[in-house]
């Protein structure tokens, strides 16, 4: 992680996969990082709440590429 910087942070998975496919479409390597549901306790999760927002996406490029893809994202 100490190579990478952070481009994106997003709860949708669909806007994850966008971000991703156009980087990946500029040839700039990416991943992701999520983390843990909220309570993984006996109802997995927090009551009332979507489970697909559950998770937060982190979108992470290599140093030497965060300039471009910002310029890809048009940030």
């Amino acid at each position: 992680m100490f190579f990478n910087r952070e481009i994106a942070v997003t709860r949708d998975l669909e806007r994850c996969n966008f971000i991703r496919e156009q980087l990946a479409n500029a040839n700039i390597e990416s991943f992701v990082v999520t983390n843990t549901p909220t309570n993984s306790g006996r109802h997995h999760g927090v009551p009332f709440s979507k489970s697909e927002y559950s998770y937060e996406y982190h979108v992470f490029v290599k140093r030497k590429n965060y300039a471009e893809a910002k310029k890809v994202l048009n940030k």
